[in-house]
């Protein structure tokens, strides 16, 4: 009985002066601080491994080669995102950021990066959630409003893990264009289509006008009011997320003046 007691409060004592749990897996190496770690435990074929933050990290059994503790963290401690394009493209007065990864592990999400002219330090214009661990690719885009004042813009991307750790994409640049107002109205298909959860939507307004832009289900039931004001002539980006809704086909219908269309956009979840 003694002997258990002390083999006890000698695992604990090691526990207390390490830093990290490191998991030796099939498909290598990850880590997590101890503090970061509410819970740890089995569920059938699984380890799971639960963070303060709510997120759970679950690996198989059948993975797992070992776990150990230590002060350092082991393994390739690069982030497990594939970032596989980032390119900007300009309509108006914005610009419109749009990304793809490959695949992503523990991603907490990105903070969005500009620099221009006259600035000498980078800014944090946004951020966007990521979509935590999924094994296909995903699709992100951001809107940088009001850039006309600026000639060259740099972008670069932030990707935050849910440990704290994160990673710098390389810097896109942007020369600026003369701002030409658009020469007819137009509702653009949404991107992406198909979604989940979010898309956005683009459109352009020759005359100042009421402008509502709403979203319908299949049955004609309006399910969201995006926009109802009056805009002046310019190209306009909205996003739209279905979070909330099912997957099926949804209508997108804009209205300014005397114009009027519809898009079909599809949600999958």
């Amino acid at each position: 009985m003694k002997r258990i007691i002390l083999v006890f409060l000698m695992l604990i004592s090691y526990l207390y002066c390490t830093d990290y749990i490191n998991v030796h897996i099939t498909t290598g190496d990850k880590h997590e601080e101890l503090s970061n770690i509410k819970k740890i435990y089995f569920d059938g074929s699984n380890v799971k491994f639960e963070l303060n933050n709510g997120y759970v990290d679950t690996e198989s059994m059948d993975d797992i080669i070992n776990i150990t503790f230590g002060e350092t963290p082991l393994g390739d401690q690069s982030l497990p995102v594939e970032l596989v394009s980032f390119t900007a493209v300009q309509s108006g007065k914005n610009i419109t950021l749009f990304w793809e990864t490959a695949s992503e592990v523990n991603n907490l999400g990105f903070d969005i990066e500009r620099i221009h002219d006259g600035v000498n330090e980078w800014e944090n214009i946004g951020f966007e959630e990521g979509n935590g661990s999924v094994s296909s690719s995903s699709e992100y885009c951001f809107c940088d409003k009001n850039i006309e004042k600026f000639h060259n813009i740099q972008y670069r991307l932030k990707q935050i893990d849910y440990d704290g750790s994160f990673e710098y994409s390389r810097a896109i640049s942007v020369m600026v264009e003369e701002v030409i107002l658009p020469d007819q109205f137009r509702l653009h298909n949404n991107y992406p289509n198909p979604f989940n959860p979010e898309t956005t939507i683009s459109y352009e307004i020759v005359k100042e006008n009421i402008t509502i832009l709403k979203v319908y289900d299949i049955l004609g039931n309006e399910v969201e009011v995006l926009v109802n004001q009056n805009q002046t002539p310019g190209r306009y980006n909205v996003k739209f997320n279905g979070s909330s809704l099912s997957s099926g086909v949804y209508f997108c219908k804009l209205e300014s003046g005397n114009y009027s269309k519809l898009i079909k956009m599809l949600l999958v979840k």
